[in-house]
């Protein structure tokens, strides 16, 4: 069937002019009208009567003893309210909770104060409530804290050795966590029959999420009505509603959660932090707002960080690329506590990408360290593993002199193959894998760039192309399949729709806004399926107290599970519309149908009744047919089936000066599936977005500590390179649209795939400008001084490789 759009409104309708669509068209966001008059509500934003301003002293050491704290001094000083140590802290709250524990790991206790012992440089130690910000920090400077620095590690790998200091010695007897493992088959049988063996170690570069907004905080208590409302700047109102509860010892029912804007978030504000548990305690004491906005500098140490990791991969084939097995032992580097969402998992889910292997073998080494813990980013795990799995495509392509772009299509899983379950269990739904290899290497010219060779430009630059490939999980099988992984939250997603008297329908939803436009494409799925106009469509955000208990914005799962709940209170809703409207004109309610604002006999468009003349009777009750009960909304959960996997390939145009290393990303090309597309500017946006955080953690950021002091050395905006406007190079994207059998109009999730594919991209193109110079790049970010000591041939250093120990693996996986 044809798609027609209508120019002005952007609403679609089929050539026999039935109703017109709203899914698949791009209206204006509804977000923008108070985002772009500065009329938005953030948490720094709110400022109630009488409210006071928290500041918090952190650890300056990496590893330290606290042994003696006195802040009489501090409070002393005019204008302070009130101030918190660890043995407040210790008396008043339970330990802080984690949303996703590490499977097998013991429970590490970590409270909003360090108690004894401070893990990483930026814990907290002591907090001040003062008259105003500039007072609490003065007092902060009156404060005798007394530390006893304790030995520390930083690198990864060294925190695994023998002899490193344990960071909890009372609850380990060595710095790892824990060790999952999971894959199916043989693999180390395939490896001893293989032709061709490639493997390699692969750094990834440490980094932060950094969002325009920083973490915030303003929490208010109401004694005689035992309510603590707290406005935050987070992805996950209702599950911060229940860590605040458990934290503080009180009743689910006494605390109400409010994220109305969010500044961003990519993973990084899902969850309780120390400084949320400090300013409800404050308030609770005080009787009085406290207020607490993160700068920078707190943001750079206290904040969770992401993705650094070690990655010991290897692939066997045989001698015509056919690969018969992968493998991947990795540590990670999780800091000095669990956070709440704690270590990435997607690196064991997918780390065989889009590649049709049956013998495969993963294991991840959660490791401790003395640096700021590591928390959920966007991607959470699947840039990292595929730049590994990319990289050594490439290598084996070398090997056996194959095309990479043969090689690749060679071992896809086919469209036929679908649905497949990979090594570790993930079940991918559906797909065309190698059309989108195929269509990224028309765009870029890839055989005629072969052609050509790998003759010099008159400058003297080098040009490559790289490519990578990938699979992305999105959303979550079912809350059974959390449960297995020991995560406290669901899997579902909850809205209520409830109609009003002016003809339009109010949305209620926990997840918050912070950029993905939820508000935007719930309107568009509300308004498709109730037959409603887009404009008649309000969605509210973010209010544990008005929205029914959800799961919130993360995982790329939002639109998946919220599609399916959604549709169901929609048609609900819409049933009980068009039996009211039935009984005022005298027609079957299967006759009568819902379009833009009117209900109408379907016959008959001339006989009609305005939407607000139904919801009004409704409401009020009076004017209903004898069957009908009084109210018109309605409240659905949805938990899809299984996960959906999106997929797509990249390919990146370089230019190498092969003297110097310096080099030029030209072009770059993401084919992309998304199953179903709700809103095609929304998608668009997002992937473009991913990509940006990609190419910075692709080419230019990476969180640096010194190994002799433990501190962080390029904690600020001056010293940790985030990428410009002006420093992303031009992207072309290309879309294809196959729907996913498994989730509500086929959708898949869009919002982390950008991140993905960059670093191995251009990684490839790179190796491929200077393949005669044998350059092999295997650490991120990629960097001129990087190539030019590739180009110098200057040697890693030797380091023991992390021996993968299968044993007694499943059949066909976990998918942990």
């Amino acid at each position: 069937m044809t798609i027609l759009e209508d120019p002005a409104t952007g609403a679609r309708a089929d050539e026999a002019g039935g109703r017109p669509r709203v899914i698949g068209t791009s209206p204006l966001r509804k977000e923008d009208d108070r985002l772009l008059r500065g009329d938005g509500r953030f948490t720094d934003d709110v400022e109630p009567a009488r409210v006071l301003y928290m500041a918090v002293a952190r650890c300056p050491y990496p590893h330290a003893r606290i042994t003696h704290v006195d802040a009489s001094a501090a409070a002393a000083l005019a204008g302070v309210e009130h101030i918190l140590t660890p043995a407040d802290v210790r008396r008043d709250t339970e330990a802080l909770t984690v949303l996703r524990p590490v499977p097998g790991a013991p429970t590490l206790p970590y409270y909003a104060l360090a108690q004894d012992v401070a893990t990483h440089e930026g814990q907290p130690v002591v907090s001040v409530v003062a008259s105003s910000r500039h007072v609490a920090e003065d007092a902060l400077e009156l404060l005798d804290i007394t530390y006893e620095p304790l030995p520390h590690v930083v690198d990864v790998l060294a925190a695994l050795e023998p002899d490193a200091p344990v960071l909890h010695p009372s609850v380990l007897d060595s710095n790892l966590l824990a060790a999952n493992s999971d894959g199916s088959g043989d693999p180390e049988a395939r490896f001893a029959e293989a032709d061709v063996v490639v493997e390699g170690r692969f750094r990834i570069n440490r980094v932060t999420a950094l969002p325009m907004e920083t973490r915030g905080v303003v929490a208010e208590w109401r004694p005689g009505a035992r309510e603590l409302t707290v406005h935050c700047s987070s992805q996950v109102p209702h599950l911060i509603r229940k860590q605040l509860a458990e934290t503080l010892r009180l009743d689910e029912s006494e605390v109400r959660a409010v994220a109305s804007d969010v500044g961003g978030g990519f993973g990084q504000k899902l969850g309780v932090f120390p400084e949320d548990v400090l300013a409800c305690l404050h308030a609770i004491a005080l009787r009085r707002p406290v207020k607490w906005s993160e700068d920078r500098a707190e943001h750079f140490r206290g904040s969770t960080h992401a993705r650094e990791s070690v990655h010991d991969y290897r692939i066997a084939a045989d001698s015509t690329g056919r690969i018969l097995a992968m493998t991947n032992v990795y540590a990670t580097d999780i800091g000095g506590w669990n956070s709440p969402f704690g270590s990435a998992q997607l690196s064991s889910v997918v780390f065989n990408g889009p590649y049709k292997v049956d013998d495969g073998y993963t294991e991840r080494r959660v490791t401790l360290t003395n640096k700021t813990p590591v928390g959920a980013y966007r991607g959470y795990g699947q840039p990292e593993v595929n730049f590994a799995y990319e990289r050594l495509m490439d290598r084996l392509a070398r090997r056996l002199d194959l095309d990479p772009v043969e090689l690749r299509a060679r071992n896809m899983v086919t469209a036929a193959d679908l649905p497949w379950r990979n090594p570790t269990g993930a079940v991918y739904d559906s797909g065309d894998y190698e059309r989108c290899l195929r269509m990224a290497a028309e765009a870029v010219d890839w055989a005629g760039h072969r052609a050509r060779g790998r003759t010099p430009r008159p400058d003297g630059r080098l040009v490559g192309i790289g490519f990578a490939s990938f699979v992305e999980r999105t959303g979550y099988a079912s809350a059974r399949f959390l449960a297995r992984r020991g995560s406290v939250f669901g899997a579902h997603e909850s809205v209520t729709l409830r109609a009003n008297r002016s003809g339009g329908i109010d949305a209620y939803t926990g997840v918050s806004t912070m950029g993905q436009s939820s508000e935007t494409a719930f309107a568009q799925v509300v308004a498709d399926v109730f037959g409603t106009g887009y404009e008649a469509v309000r969605v509210h955000a973010g209010d544990t107290a008005s929205s029914p208990l959800n799961t919130g914005a993360f995982a790329s799962r939002t639109m998946i599970a919220a599609a399916g709940a959604l549709r169901a209170a929609a048609e609900e809703l819409a049933a009980k519309t068009r039996r009211i409207a039935a009984w005022q004109l005298d027609a079957a309610a299967d006759d009568v149908e819902i379009a833009g604002s009117v209900a109408r006999v379907r016959a008959d468009s001339t006989r009609a009744v305005p939407l607000a003349r139904v919801y009004t009777a409704a409401i009020t009750g009076q004017g209903l047919p004898p069957e009908e009960e009084p109210g018109l909304e309605a409240t659905a959960h949805f938990e899809p089936s299984d996960a959906a996997y999106s997929f797509g390939t990249a390919a990146a145009q370089v230019a190498v000066d092969p003297e110097t290393g310096e080099f030029e990303v030209e072009r770059f090309v993401l084919v992309h599936d998304g199953g179903t597309v709700v809103n095609p500017t929304i998608v668009e946006g997002q992937v473009r977005g991913g990509l940006a955080q990609g190419f910075g953690a692709a080419l230019s950021e990476e969180l640096r500590y010194d190994a002799d002091t433990g501190q962080l050395v390029n904690g600020s905006m001056v010293d940790y390179f985030v990428p410009t406007a002006a420093d992303l190079p031009p992207v072309e994207l290309l879309h294809t649209e196959v729907p996913s059998p498994v989730t509500p109009f086929g959708v898949r999730g869009v919002g982390e795939v950008g991140t993905i594919p960059p670093g191995a991209a251009v990684a490839n193109a790179v190796c491929d400008a200077l393949a005669d110079h044998g350059v092999e790049l295997t650490a991120l970010p990629i960097t001129p001084e990087a190539i030019w000591s590739a180009l110098a041939g200057r040697p890693a250093a030797g380091e023991p490789a992390l021996t993968p120990t299968p044993a007694d693996l499943p059949d066909g996986g976990t998918e942990y």
